[in-house]
C-alpha cells in the first residue's frame, strides 16, 4: 500500500513539472522570422555570405588557372593572433575552398614548419601581411631553377585605404621568398572580391614594385568582370621598357665588338652600332618581346669561374650587383655553374683542341706544286732535251719557227699549216711532242683537281692522349683537369691571340689550344688564305651556350620561355646560318678524306657559268666572221660609222 502511494505521489510530482515546463517554453516562445530582425543574426549572414562570395572566387581561380596545369596543389594557412570570428571565418573559408576544387586535383595540407621546401603551387590564407614576416624556404640546388607560384588569401576585409598597403607588403614579402609569381586575392567592406599583381619598376624607371588590380568579381553572379588570360602577368616579364644593364663577353661569332682593334671603353655603355653575334641578335630579341632597353658593358678580362667569390669578367659583374644578365658564349656546361642561376641552354657547340697542320702551301699553293721534286724533275728534263733537239734539227734542216712551234703546242695551241714540218721524222717527232704534252696536261689537271678537294698534310693526333704523347704545349688562359699542368701554358689572352699565336709558331714547336668549333670556324673564315689552323676530330665535351643571371633573378623564367619559343620557331638557326655561313661539317670535309662529300652539280655551278660565257662569246666570234665574209662591205661602212659617232 506505501509502495502504490509512493509511486502515485512520484508521478503526479512529475506531471507537474512537466506542466509547468511546456508553460514556459509556450510563454517564452519565438515569434517566426523575429530572430532574423536583430543585428548580431544579420551580421552573421552576411559575413557567412561574403565568405562564400571569397571562396567562389577562389575556386573559379583555381580550377581555370591552376587544375589546368598541375595535379597537385598545396594549402597553408595561418591565423596568429586572430578574433575568434575571424578564426572562424578562415575555417569556414578553408573548407568551402576544399569542397569547389575539382575532383582530380590532389590538395596538401601543409602541417610542418615554414622553413621546408615549397611546392609549385601554394595557397596560402593568411589574415594579413604579418603572417609571412619570418617565413624562410629553404631551396636546393635542385631545385634552384624552379619557377613556383603563390595565390595568397586575405581573410581580413580591406578598405580602399588600407588595400594597396597590405597587397604590397605581401607581394614585397613573397618576392623576399622567391615567389616571383604571386596574386593577391582580397574582399573589401562592401563584399566585392579583387585580385591583385603587381609591375616592376614605378614610374620614371624607379626601382620597386607597383600594385593594380587584374580583375575582381560580381557580387551577385561571382563571375569574374574582365578577361583574364594569364593568373600572372608578370611571369610575362614586361619591364616597362626601363633600362637593364647587361654584360657582355667577347667572344666571335656569338659576341663581337666591332672595333676589335681597340678595346671597349671601361665601365661605360657600348653603343648599339658597334656589336653584333648571335648573343647580340638573341639580347635584343629578348629585349624586345621583354620590353627593356639594353644597357651594355663589357669587361676587358676573360669571364671565368674559378669558384665561390673568386671570378672575373661578367661573372665579377654579376657577382657585385652591377649588371642583371651576363652573355657572350658562356658555358652551361661548367661544373661551378651553380654559383649563378642560368638560362635553358639556346645553342650547344663542341669544345675541341685546335692544332695547326703542316706542309701548308696555301690556298693557291697547289697551282704551284701539283708534284713532287722527281716529276717536275721529269718534266724539265724532258722540255729541254725537246728545245735542244729544235735548236739541232733547225740547224740541219730549214725549219721555219722552230721554238715558237714548240711553245704553242706546248700550251695546247695549234700552229698553221704552212708551218708543220714536211719531212717524216720531223712530223714524229711533233706528233710525239704533241701527245706527251697532252698526257702531261692531264696528269697536271687530275692532280691539280685532287690536291683542291683534299689537302695532304701530316697525320695529327686523333685525342688528346696522341696530342699529350706527342708533348703538345696547351697554351690557355687557365689550368684543366684534362691535360697535365707541366704541359700547360697559362697566357691570359683572348681565343684570337691564342690562334695566332699557335699560326705562327716555329716549325719544331708543337703549341695546341682550346676553342669552340664556331670560334674556330669563324677565325678560318675570316683568315681562310693564310689560316693553317684545323682540330682534333675527338671533342673534349659538348659546350652548351646559356645565358646568366644573379642567383635566383625573377627574369631568368620569362628569358626561358622566350628562348624556347625562338628554338621552336627555327628563329636561333636562322641567326647561326647568318653569322656561321661555312658549317662544321664544310671545316670536317675539307680537312678529312674519309668524311668527303661528292661532287655535285652545286659545287661546279662556277665552272658551268664560265662555260656558258664561253660558248657564247665564241658564238659571237663566230657570228662576225660570217657576216664579214658574206658582207665585208657593208660591215666595214657600219664599223666605221660606228666608230665615228
Amino acid at each position: 500500500m506505501r509502495l502504490a502511494i509512493h509511486w502515485l505521489f512520484s508521478g503526479c510530482l512529475l506531471l507537474g513539472i512537466s506542466i509547468w515546463a511546456w508553460g514556459q517554453e509556450q510563454k517564452h516562445e519565438k515569434v517566426p522570422g523575429k530572430d532574423l530582425l536583430i543585428p548580431s543574426a544579420l551580421g552573421n549572414l552576411e559575413n557567412e555570405l561574403n565568405t562564400r562570395r571569397l571562396s567562389s572566387a577562389i575556386g573559379y581561380l583555381t580550377r581555370s588557372y591552376i587544375a589546368t596545369r598541375i595535379n597537385t596543389l598545396v594549402i597553408r594557412q595561418s591565423c596568429l593572433q586572430c578574433s575568434h570570428d575571424l578564426a572562424h571565418r578562415q575555417r569556414q573559408l578553408v573548407d568551402q575552398i576544399l569542397e569547389s576544387l575539382p575532383p582530380d586535383l590532389a590538395v596538401l595540407l601543409h602541417s610542418g614548419t615554414p622553413e621546408e621546401t615549397s611546392w609549385d603551387y601554394t595557397l596560402f590564407v593568411v589574415r594579413d601581411y604579418t603572417a609571412f614576416q619570418g617565413h624562410v624556404f629553404n631551396f636546393s640546388d635542385e631545385w634552384l631553377e624552379r619557377e613556383f607560384f603563390s595565390v595568397v588569401v586575405v581573410t581580413e576585409f580591406q578598405s580602399p585605404e588600407t588595400i594597396n598597403q597590405t597587397v604590397g607588403r605581401i607581394i614585397a614579402l613573397n618576392l623576399r621568398m622567391l615567389f616571383v609569381n604571386v596574386v593577391v586575392v582580397a574582399q573589401m567592406e562592401d563584399g566585392t572580391v579583387s585580385t591583385y599583381s603587381y609591375k616592376l619598376f614605378k614610374t620614371n624607371c624607379r626601382p620597386g614594385i607597383t600594385v593594380r588590380r587584374i580583375n575582381h568579381f560580381d557580387r551577385i553572379t561571382g563571375k569574374p568582370m574582365q578577361d583574364m588570360p594569364d593568373l600572372y602577368p608578370v611571369r610575362h616579364g614586361h619591364l616597362g621598357d626601363c633600362p637593364l644593364n647587361v654584360g657582355a663577353n667577347h667572344l666571335p661569332p656569338h659576341f663581337m665588338y666591332k672595333r676589335h682593334n681597340d678595346l671597349p671603353p671601361i665601365n661605360e655603355t657600348i653603343p648599339a652600332q658597334d656589336l653584333s653575334g648571335i648573343d647580340w641578335d638573341l639580347l635584343q630579341l629578348l629585349a624586345k618581346a621583354l620590353r627593356f632597353q639594353i644597357r651594355l658593358y663589357m669587361p676587358h678580362e676573360p669571364s671565368q669561374i674559378f669558384g665561390e667569390g673568386n671570378v672575373s669578367g661578367c661573372f665579377a659583374q654579376l657577382a657585385d650587383g652591377s649588371v642583371a644578365i651576363a652573355v657572350g658564349g658562356l658555358s652551361g656546361s661548367d661544373k661551378r655553374r651553380w654559383h649563378f642561376s642560368r638560362s635553358t641552354v639556346y645553342d650547344q657547340n663542341h669544345f675541341v683542341m685546335v692544332v695547326r697542320r703542316e706542309r701548308y702551301l696555301g690556298r693557291f699553293g697547289p697551282l704551284i706544286l701539283p708534284f713532287r721534286g722527281k716529276v717536275w724533275g721529269v718534266i724539265i728534263t724532258i722540255l729541254v732535251l725537246a728545245v735542244v733537239s729544235t735548236c739541232g734539227l733547225r740547224s740541219r734542216l730549214p725549219i721555219s719557227h722552230p721554238l715558237e712551234n714548240l711553245y704553242l703546242v706546248s700550251i695546247g695551241n695549234p700552229i698553221p699549216d704552212n708551218r708543220l714540218p714536211g719531212t717524216g721524222f720531223l712530223r714524229y717527232l711533233l706528233a710525239s711532242w704533241l701527245l706527251l704534252t697532252l698526257v702531261l696536261r692531264c696528269a697536271y689537271q687530275a692532280r691539280l683537281f685532287d690536291v683542291l678537294r683534299v689537302s695532304r698534310h701530316r697525320p695529327l693526333p686523333e685525342d688528346i692522349g696522341g696530342l699529350i704523347r706527342e708533348n703538345y704545349t696547351l697554351v690557355s688562359n687557365g689550368y684543366h683537369d684534362f691535360y697535365p699542368l707541366h704541359l700547360t701554358h697559362r697566357l691570359g689572352e683572348s681565343f684570337s691571340a691564342r690562334f695566332e699565336r699557335v699560326q705562327r709558331s716555329a716549325s719544331s714547336e708543337r703549341l695546341t689550344t682550346i676553342s669552340l668549333m664556331s670560334n674556330l670556324a669563324y677565325w678560318n673564315n675570316k683568315h681562310r688564305n693564310t689560316s693553317q689552323l684545323t682540330f682534333i676530330r675527338k671533342p673534349i665535351y659538348i659546350y652548351q651556350l646559356v645565358i646568366y643571371f644573379p642567383r635566383r633573378s625573377f627574369l631568368r623564367p620569362a628569358v626561358d620561355r622566350k628562348i624556347k619559343q625562338l628554338l621552336s620557331a627555327g628563329v636561333m638557326a636562322h641567326i647561326e646560318r647568318k653569322y656561321l655561313q661555312f658549317a662544321d661539317k664544310d671545316n670536317v670535309a675539307a680537312n678529312d678524306p674519309d668524311l668527303l662529300l661528292g661532287i655535285t652539280n652545286k659545287i661546279m655551278a662556277g665552272a658551268y657559268r664560265i662555260h656558258g660565257l664561253v660558248i657564247v662569246l665564241a658564238f659571237g666570234i663566230f657570228l662576225l666572221e660570217l657576216l664579214s665574209r658574206r658582207w665585208d662591205g657593208r660591215l666595214r661602212r657600219w664599223l666605221d660609222w660606228v666608230h665615228q659617232s
